[in-house]
């Protein structure tokens, strides 16, 4: 079939705006601006690990833009904002914040994760629920529901996130993510530092900054 010169710019011009309708934007993590902490308990003290590596994307739909000036987000679907994505932490980044031997803790931590066999926590964003009201110049709060992924088990999570509207393109998602280690196969760690056996609570926090950018 031949097709005239007046032919190929009519479909073009019906074809744009159904492509341009479906685009969506898609943020890229960071390198600097990351934040990853894990709160813990134990029978001595309360502990800490903390990381700095956050890898992964978001997407949002079209229509959707994050003006922090605004009483709630563009693109809102009921409210749903439509949204996927996914977030990857090397367990080997993150790190024990404990005065004296770390190393210790990172190494339990580390084996109890079955980080051999399962070298990374894993989370994909299924759904974002808006909550408001929103005040001007805030960030726009959410509860993210999705899959957590640790040490092989995967787990149906849902937990509250900001969303900040920064300069440059960028955005950063701060959250926390309540965790029950047992609920993932992971035996809480019992280190002993020579003051006798600590063992550690089972129900964990982990706290992050995600900072990522549009990509073009």
């Amino acid at each position: 079939m031949k097709f005239l010169p007046w032919s190929i710019a009519a479909l073009a011009l019906w074809v744009a705006p159904i492509l341009h309708a479906g685009a969506q934007t898609r943020y890229n993590t960071q390198p600097v601006g990351n934040l990853v902490r894990v709160d813990g308990t134990s029978s001595a003290h309360d502990w800490e690990m903390d990381g700095t590596v956050i890898g992964g994307y978001v997407e949002f739909a079209a229509g959707v833009t994050l003006d922090k000036s605004q009483p709630a987000p563009a693109g809102l679907e009921g409210d749903k904002l439509p949204a996927k994505g996914h977030a990857i932490i090397p367990v080997s980044a993150i790190h024990s914040k404990a005065e004296h031997l770390p190393e210790v803790m990172d190494g339990l931590m580390q084996k109890n994760m079955k980080a051999a066999d399962f070298p990374r926590i894993e989370y994909t964003l299924k759904e974002l629920t808006f909550k408001g009201p929103h005040a001007a110049g805030e960030p726009f709060h959410f509860d993210a529901a999705g899959e957590l992924l640790i040490a092989g088990v995967t787990n149906k999570v849902s937990f509250p996130v900001t969303i900040e509207a920064l300069e440059g393109g960028k955005i950063k998602i701060s959250g926390t993510a309540p965790v029950k280690m047992t609920a993932y196969g992971v035996e809480p760690p019992t280190p002993n530092f020579g003051l006798g056996l600590m063992k550690c609570g089972d129900d964990v926090k982990i706290l992050f900054d995600w900072t990522l950018k549009e990509k073009k």
